[in-house]
Formats: structure tokens, sequence, C-alpha cells
């Protein structure tokens, strides 16, 4: 299962490449505006794994330990 998910990852981050290769191409983007929003998606991504990074979704739940009888 570990080989799928770095697969998945690897192919993500190629995407990711090429799309930023794409939209690098664009007229709108090399205009002051276009280089102010990839500027605030930047800062709003790095924000995001700053404040949010340290949550894992894979953590199984917690188990609620049982009450010790010997304990009042």
């Amino acid at each position: 299962m570990n080989i799928l998910y770095s697969i998945l990852y690897m192919l993500a981050m190629i995407g990711l490449l090429l799309a930023s290769v794409v939209l690098s191409e664009t007229l709108y983007l090399r205009s002051p505006s276009g280089v102010l929003m990839l500027f605030g998606l930047g800062l709003f991504m790095s924000l995001g794994f700053l404040l949010f990074g340290h949550i894992r979704f894979d953590e199984q739940p917690c188990e609620e330990r049982d009450e010790n009888p010997l304990r009042s």
C-alpha cells in the first residue's frame, strides 16, 4: 500500500509542476495582478501547511480505557 501512495504522490507532484508551467504561459499571470494573485495563493498554501500540517488524517481513534474496578 505504501508503494501505491508513493506513486500517487509522485504523479500529483509531476501534475502540479506541469500545470504551473502551462499556467505560466498565459498573459494574465505575466501582469502585476497575476503575480500578486500567485503570491497570495502561495502565501495561503504556506500558512495552511504551517497551521494545519500537524494534523494527521490516518491516525486511529484513541481507545477508551476501561475504568479500574479497584479505584473508586
